[in-house]
């Protein structure tokens, strides 16, 4: 979904026309989608009035860099401890993960803009977030300093630690590494990213991390990062308890 909206937000700066059809079917998706906003930011209202973001998720929006860090503290974390009763304060590295890859989408995009949608699954305890951004993407910007990777080599090389491209003074490649070691390392969660003709799964097997290529149908403008991850695996921890003790 993500994908989808910033594909036509980027076919409208380009010039183009942009419609959409069958979607007096009403199927599931369509429904979906409905539920998810898509068509209220895209079209201007929803296909039905009576249509509205359902309580498992964090319907799309659009997100600029200077209201990312508020949507993060203000908005998501609030949404998913409501939703997985984990205190907030526990949910404070998850925050900051998503916080530093908006900042990555910052330094390579000259939309200044991403789209971000997450759904959560009760019954399994589950919460995937997908992020996308319509920059140069990863392979572009890891290939200016590494040459001769292919684009799937270019993102794992991304995502290793004190990797850095040296694009602006603050890309440290240290959001990328975060976000790998606390949602996949640290939570046993799975990480997805597509950009360019590249896409790549980093997983946990045992207690390594594992970087698993795949080919991808077409071509992914900019990058699509998904991030998924069973809460139940995040610590809980008392909010009351003092720091220091004497």
């Amino acid at each position: 979904m993500v994908f989808l909206s910033n594909l036509s937000r980027f076919l409208l700066r380009k010039g183009c026309a942009v419609t959409y059809g069958n979607m007096n079917k009403m199927s599931e998706a369509i429904r979906f989608l409905d539920d998810s906003l898509f068509f209220e930011q895209h079209m201007g209202s929803k296909l039905n009035a009576w249509s509205n973001p359902r309580a498992t998720t964090q319907p799309l929006i659009e997100v600029r860099h200077t209201e990312s860090h508020d949507w993060v503290r203000n908005t998501f974390v609030p949404w998913l401890s409501g939703c997985s009763k984990i205190a907030q304060h526990d949910l404070g590295e998850l925050a900051t993960c998503l916080s530093e890859l908006f900042n990555n989408i910052d330094d390579h995009t000259e939309f200044d803009v991403g789209s971000v949608f997450a759904q959560w699954y009760p019954q399994e305890e589950r919460v995937i977030v997908a992020v996308a951004d319509f920059g140069v993407g990863i392979p572009t910007t890891v290939g200016r300093v590494c040459e001769g990777l292919s684009d799937s080599e270019a993102i794992i090389k991304a995502f290793e630690d004190e990797f850095t491209s040296q694009s602006t003074p603050r890309n440290r490649g240290i959001g990328l590494h975060f976000l790998l070691q606390n949602v996949v390392q640290n939570l046993s969660g799975k990480l997805e990213v597509n950009s360019a003709n590249g896409a790549v799964v980093f997983e946990k097997v045992g207690n390594l991390l594992n970087a698993v290529p795949y080919t991808q149908n077409g071509y992914c403008p900019g990058t699509l990062i998904v991030l998924e991850f069973n809460t139940s695996a995040i610590e809980r921890t008392d909010g009351d308890l003092e720091d220091l003790e004497w």
